[in-house]
């Protein structure tokens, strides 16, 4: 795995759809797969040319209380085997803006990134 800035220089709105594709365009020798919780592939279909995500990547989900898996959309899931924590991408980047310690919560190297990178402080 490797974080990468790419959407910060793509056109707003930010679509997952989009992003991958300039991903694939850029680091063609590269396999992609998309990573999210069950509370977002509950709403999968409702995301902006979501068939182009389900038919061409393998999706990773990580189980979140209260979100079963349904495959309404016939994507290629592997279910991630992770330990359930009560932490969310929302709130983390809460806590930055609010200039909050995010220490344990993210890798040291990602929250080294962040910090350098001033991301989500605006």
């Amino acid at each position: 795995m490797k974080a990468v800035d790419i959407e910060f220089n793509l056109p707003k709105p930010s679509y997952t759809a989009t992003t991958m594709i300039h991903l694939e365009e850029k680091y063609p020798e590269h396999k992609f797969n998309i990573i999210m919780g069950s509370d977002s592939f509950q709403n999968l279909h409702k995301w902006k040319n979501y068939e182009s995500i389900v038919n061409n990547y393998p999706i990773y989900v990580y189980l979140r209380p209260g979100f079963e898996i349904k495959n309404h959309v016939n994507a290629k899931v592997h279910l991630v085997d992770a330990p359930l924590l009560q932490i969310s991408a929302t709130e983390i980047r809460n806590l930055i803006r609010e200039k909050k310690s995010v220490r344990y919560m993210v890798p040291e190297k990602v929250r080294d990134e962040i910090e350098r990178g001033g991301y989500y402080l605006k």
